[in-house]
C-alpha cells in the first residue's frame, strides 16, 4: 500500500515507487535467470536423489559452499545411459529458473554426465555390477562350443564387414558348413531390441549348433548396442552357445562377459566355432594310417605266434596226442560198467524189499485188521453208551423227585387251592373287589366264584 506524500506551495513531488506483488517479482526475477543462464553447464555434487512415482527425479547439486535444487523430468532421465546417485560428481547441461509457487529457484536438467567419467562408462559399469551379483558371468553356466558344427546361426548386419568376413572364414575351413543370417540393426536406436529377438528366434530352430552375435570395430557410442541389458539377457537365456564377436580387441563388451565364448573380431570368431576341414581330413588320414600300421603289427605277431604253434608236437604229430586222453578213456568205461553192476545190485534188494512190504501192506489183509478193530470199537461204544444212559436216567430221577417235590401240585393235594384274578394270583384280600370273578384251582378241578364280602 503506497502512501501519498502532503504537497505545499512550491514542493515539487517526488517520483512514487513501483510496488511489486510477490507474485509479480517472483515472474519478473524468473525472466531475468532464464533471460541470464538460458543453458547453462553446472558442475557439482548430488544429493537427495529422489524418484517420484510420476517417474521425475529430484536433487539438490552443491558443492562446499552452496547447493541448487535441480529437477530432471522424465522425458529426459528414460533416455540417460546412466544412473544417478547420491555422491556422484556431475556436469548438468539445464535451465536455471524460478518454482513461483515456492519462490525456489532451480535447474530443470536437460543432459548429465559423470565428471571424469563418462556417461556410457558408469551405465557400463553399473550394468556389469548388477549381472554379476545375478550369476551371468559364471563359467559354471558356459556351454561348450561343438566340435563339428554343421550350421551356424549369425546374427548382425547383412550389409557390414563382419557378415562377409565371417562367411569368407567359414566357406575356407569348411565349405561343408551351413550359415543362417538373422539381420538385425547393430547401432542405433532398436539395435539392441533387434538382436535380442534374433537370438530368440533363432533359439527356436532345431538345426542350429552354434550362435555368432557381433559387429566390425567402432567407438563405444557405435558399439553399445552389445551393452544394454537386453542383449546380455538374451544370450543368458540361449540354450544354443553363443559367441561374442564385437571387433575389439582390448575392450569388453556386457555381451563378452555373458557369452559362452569372446570372440576379438568376428573373423576371429569363425575361426574358433569351425574347425579346418583339412585339418580334419589331415587328422583323420594319420589316425587311419596309424590304426593300420597297429594292425599291421598286430597281424605281424599273430603269424609268429601260428607258426610257433605249428611248429609244435600237437601239430606235427596229432595222433600222440590223443593216445593218452583214449587211454584214459578205455580205463573210464571200464570204471563206469563197474559201478553199474553195483549199482544194479543195490537198486534190485531195494526193489526186493519193497515189494516184501507191498504184500504186507496188501487190502485184504488191511480190511480184515480193520474189521477186527471196528466190532472191537463198536462193543465199546456200545458199552459205553449203555453207561452214559444209565448215569443220565439217575440224574433224571434224582431230577424229577426235587421236583416234584417242589411242585404245587403236592400242595394242592393236601387241601390247598391257588385263587387267580385275571390270571394273577390272589395273595391279598386287598387286591380283590366286591363282585369280582375268581377261579379256585384244587387238586383235582377248579372253581369260579364271585366276591360278596372282603375281609382283610
Amino acid at each position: 500500500m503506497t502512501q501519498t506524500q502532503p504537497q505545499t506551495a512550491g514542493h515539487i513531488p517526488e517520483e512514487q515507487p513501483h510496488v511489486y506483488t510477490v507474485s509479480e517479482i517472483t515472474r519478473d526475477v524468473r525472466a531475468i535467470l532464464e533471460a541470464a543462464f538460458e543453458m547453462a553447464w553446472i558442475e557439482g555434487e548430488i544429493s537427495n536423489f529422489r524418484l517420484a512415482a510420476s517417474g521425475h527425479a529430484y536433487f539438490v547439486l552443491k558443492d562446499d559452499k552452496a547447493q541448487i535444487k535441480c529437477v530432471l523430468f522424465r522425458g529426459q532421465r528414460v533416455g540417460m545411459k546412466f544412473t544417478p546417485e547420491d555422491g556422484d560428481q556431475i556436469l548438468l547441461l539445464g535451465r536455471v529458473t524460478v518454482y513461483e509457487a515456492r519462490g525456489d529457484y532451480q535447474v530443470i536438467v536437460e543432459a548429465m554426465e559423470p565428471k571424469g567419467l563418462g556417461a556410457l562408462q558408469k551405465a557400463f559399469e553399473q550394468l556389469k555390477e548388477k549381472l554379476a551379483k545375478e550369476g551371468l558371468f559364471e563359467e559354471s553356466r558356459k556351454k561348450p562350443l561343438p566340435e563339428m558344427p554343421w550350421k551356424i546361426g549369425i546374427v548382425t548386419s547383412p550389409t557390414g564387414a563382419a557378415i562377409r568376413d565371417i562367411i569368407n572364414v567359414i566357406r575356407r575351413r569348411n565349405p561343408k558348413t551351413s550359415m543362417l543370417l538373422y539381420p538385425a540393426k547393430v547401432q542405433g536406436e532398436g539395435a539392441a531390441e533387434e538382436i535380442a529377438r534374433g537370438i530368440a528366434e533363432l533359439n527356436q530352430r532345431k538345426d542350429i549348433d552354434v550362435l555368432i552375435v557381433g559387429r566390425g570395430g567402432g567407438s563405444i557410442e557405435d558399439l553399445w548396442a552389445f551393452n544394454e541389458e537386453v542383449v546380455a539377457r538374451a544370450i543368458a537365456q540361449s540354450k544354443i552357445p553363443v559367441v561374442s564377436a564385437v571387433g575389439h580387441e582390448i575392450d569388453f563388451t556386457i555381451a563378452d562377459f555373458v557369452a559362452d565364448l569372446r570372440a576379438p573380431t568376428p573373423s576371429a570368431a569363425a575361426e574358433l566355432v569351425v574347425p579346418k576341414l583339412n585339418d580334419i581330413v589331415q587328422d583323420l588320414q594319420y589316425l587311419t594310417h596309424q590304426m593300420i600300421e597297429r594292425m599291421e603289427e598286430d597281424i605281424g605277431d599273430y603269424r609268429e605266434r601260428l607258426r610257433y604253434l605249428i611248429d609244435r608236437r600237437f601239430f606235427r604229430e596229432p595222433r600222440r596226442i590223443l593216445e593218452a586222453p583214449a587211454q584214459r578213456l578205455d580205463e573210464m568205461g571200464q570204471r563206469l560198467l563197474r559201478g553199474l553192476d553195483q549199482w544194479v545190485l543195490v537198486k534190485r534188494g531195494n526193489l526186493i524189499q519193497r515189494v516184501h512190504r507191498l504184500f504186507q501192506a496188501s487190502p485184504q489183509k488191511i480190511l480184515s485188521v480193520l474189521s477186527e478193530r471196528r466190532v472191537d470199537l463198536v462193543a465199546r461204544l456200545v458199552r459205553r453208551l449203555a453207561s452214559q444212559i444209565n448215569l443220565k436216567k439217575e440224574k433224571l430221577d434224582g431230577a424229577a423227585k426235587s421236583l416234584n417235590a417242589l411242585s404245587p401240585l403236592n400242595v394242592l393235594d393236601r387241601g390247598y387251592s391257588i385263587t387267580t384274578k385275571s390270571g394273577k394270583a390272589v395273595t391279598s384280600s386287598k387286591q380283590v373287589n366286591k363282585g369280582d370273578t375268581l377261579r379256585i384251582r384244587l387238586a383235582k378241578g377248579q372253581l369260579d366264584a364271585t366276591v360278596d364280602k372282603t375281609i382283610e
